[in-house]
């Protein structure tokens, strides 16, 4: 047996044992497994180091967790990070990521660009079946997990030849036929019929993921960005099965006419792989990561896309509609079922508060707008507007409120923004953000969330209340 077969095999075995033994803490222990994902740029490392911030420091002087109910009445005792059993998930740097915004220049948290973990236990003040002061433990545990491998669920609803149409269409609509960089004449030039090049396929291959790298930098960035692997590659970097391209000239023929083409042919050569991109990465993500997650938050930068327009939006809705059908799928590819689902909208910080509830009404349409084309929908579905970091504050004007914040430059600005609209935005709505974007905002200076305080946020107590106020009593 070769070192890499042998490789494998450990992995599985060890696999095996480590899900025994976390099956075995989950039946035994009072535990919730919560999966973290978010789209483009919606902050998810702040808002996991924020999350483990406000419980770690709950007895800080500067807690402020009023809408969860154990802090309000001092109920927990202690918050403890344990090792997690899977020897395979990467430990989340909770450490880096607070030092980063403590420092003398703080700094954002590095993003994550593969899958993590962290288990906490948090002690409760409790009293037995005797009415006598106790303590009991809630064990919960972190999964955060790049938002575009979620995205690759429709993947496996697809055959090769309806990947390539769509991808087509997406290519030759707004906003993405306006980008200099769209690669789809490059992409239809390639005859699915004619002899397979690998040579030919590794470059087209190169500049495909260069678009979609840019399509996710820029601002606002798109959020349908297909294959995710692509992208966010994570330990699958150089895998075989990532090698292959949308043929857009697919489009141009019937299914009979393409499945009789040659075995050597680009679209045979390249239906393989995908097929195999099907079964060996995106199935087994869901199996392994996501079968066990009980609740599920997803981050939404729902403030960028209101300056990008109708076109925006509606990849933005596409996306949501991908991530919510995952949630309820039953059958063949994983058992789990979510059975609740936060939908937080980040960065509300950002806009004055006046504006806040508008930003929870705001995002609430929206995912009100996807779920509608999700049969039997069944998740406890909630919507929320956060900032994980405070980076602002408030201050008036000539009787308005603005914003201060320390620009991405180290400059302090002020600034304000156009009303929010609480509902799906008209397109005459639209344009009042046309000349708008969101300020690039540094960390606030003085944090010590690597000593003794808690980071400042905007309702994350509302969050621990939705994720865990039911297991907390």
């Amino acid at each position: 047996m070769s070192n890499s077969r042998k490789t494998d095999y450990l992995q599985k075995i060890h696999t095996v044992t480590d899900d025994a033994k976390t099956l075995i803490n989950r039946a035994m222990q009072n535990r919730v497994c919560i999966g973290i994902t978010g789209l483009s740029r919606s902050g998810k490392s702040t808002f996991i180091t924020s999350l483990i911030n406000q419980l770690k420091q709950h007895n800080a002087k500067n807690s402020r967790l009023g809408g969860f109910s154990p802090w309000l009445k001092k109920r927990i005792v202690q918050v403890i990070e344990h090792p997690l059993e899977n020897r395979y998930l990467q430990p989340f740097d909770y450490q880096q990521a607070v030092n980063s915004l403590s420092g003398k220049s703080p700094e954002w948290p590095i993003p994550t660009q593969d899958i993590s973990g962290v288990l906490l236990e948090i002690k409760l003040a409790d009293k037995n079946w005797r009415g006598k002061k106790s303590t009991k433990s809630v064990f919960v545990e972190l999964r955060d997990y790049p938002g575009e491998w979620l995205v690759d669920l429709p993947l496996l609803k697809m055959n090769f030849r309806e990947w390539c149409i769509q991808v087509n269409n997406q290519l030759s609509a707004a906003p993405r036929n306006k980008f200099a960089h769209n690669p789809s004449d490059l992409l239809k030039a390639v005859n699915p019929f004619a002899e397979y090049d690998p040579a030919t396929v590794d470059k087209r291959r190169a500049i495909y993921i260069n678009f979609l790298q840019a399509c996710k930098q820029q601002s606002p960035p798109l959020t349908i960005l297909q294959p995710g692997r692509f992208i966010e590659p994570g330990s699958k970097q150089g895998h075989a099965a990532l090698n292959f391209i949308p043929l857009l000239a697919c489009a141009d023929y019937s299914e009979a006419e393409l499945n009789a083409a040659d075995d050597n042919s680009y679209f045979k050569q390249l239906e393989v792989v995908f097929e195999s991109y099907k079964s060996a990465i995106v199935k087994p993500f869901f199996k392994a990561f996501i079968e066990p997650i009980d609740r599920q938050v997803v981050l939404v930068d729902v403030l960028n896309v209101l300056y990008g327009g109708d076109a925006y939006l509606h990849d933005m809705m596409q996306a949501l509609e991908a991530i919510g059908d995952s949630f309820d799928y039953e059958g063949g590819l994983f058992r789990a079922k979510i059975e609740k689902v936060l939908y937080a909208a980040t960065k509300v910080d950002q806009v004055v508060s006046q504006d806040h509830d508008n930003v929870r009404h705001l995002l609430s349409s929206i995912v009100r707008k996807s779920l509608e084309r999700i049969n039997g929908a069944q998740a406890d579905v909630r919507v929320e507007a956060v900032a994980s970091v405070r980076s602002s504050q408030a201050d008036s004007q000539g009787g308005e409120e603005i914003l201060k914040g320390i620009s991405s430059e180290g400059d302090a600005i002020g600034f304000v923004n156009p009303r929010i609209p609480d509902h799906i935005p008209t397109e005459a709505e639209f344009e009042t953000f046309i000349d708008w974007q969101l300020p690039v905002l540094k960390p606030p200076r003085g944090i010590r969330a690597n000593q003794d305080q808690a980071i400042p946020h905007i309702r994350m107590d509302e969050v621990l209340h939705n994720l865990l106020g039911d297991i907390c009593r």
